[in-house]
């Protein structure tokens, strides 16, 4: 069974690794939210690590990173090499879960949240898992983005 660790740090926008606030801002550029960052109440980076064991699985370290506001989630995944996808949704549309407390965790064992929805970018409801770590800064995380998903008007 393959597993991952994870480690999560806070920071702002412009402390992320550089391929991903790339990939953020261009999303951003697209669907014309380039004001978004002035209201980030969090910003995440995450360093996952896969811990293989047999022959399949991903075997580099992959960054990610995630921002809520008032209104937005908006992430940066990595895809293929040093290909980063970037998405957002409208947090009135959107539930988050924690991974741990999926069936899959018992099969593929990671940390983060799987962000159920409709997207920025796409016209039907969707699935994408953000990896955010146990320390107190993937923790925090957690409680911020609730906390906003609770204010968020439905």
């Amino acid at each position: 069974m393959n597993s991952t660790t994870c480690s999560t740090r806070a920071c702002t926008i412009e402390e992320l690794n550089t391929n991903l606030k790339t990939a953020l801002r261009a999303h951003g550029k697209q669907y014309g939210m380039e004001d978004i960052e002035s209201n980030v109440l969090m910003c995440c980076e995450t360093k996952s690590i896969p811990q293989k064991n047999g022959a399949i699985g991903a075997t580099e370290t992959s960054f990610s990173a995630v921002y809520v506001t008032p209104k937005w989630l908006v992430w940066a995944v990595p895809a293929n090499g040093n290909t980063v996808n970037a998405g957002s949704a409208l947090l009135h549309q959107i539930e988050a879960r924690n991974y741990e407390t999926t069936a899959m965790f018992a099969i593929l064992p990671n940390q983060g949240l799987n962000i159920t929805g409709r997207y920025t970018d796409v016209n039907k409801t969707g699935m994408t898992f953000i990896s955010l770590g146990s320390e107190p800064d993937g923790q925090n995380f957690r409680q911020v983005l609730k906390g906003a998903l609770n204010k968020a008007v439905r």
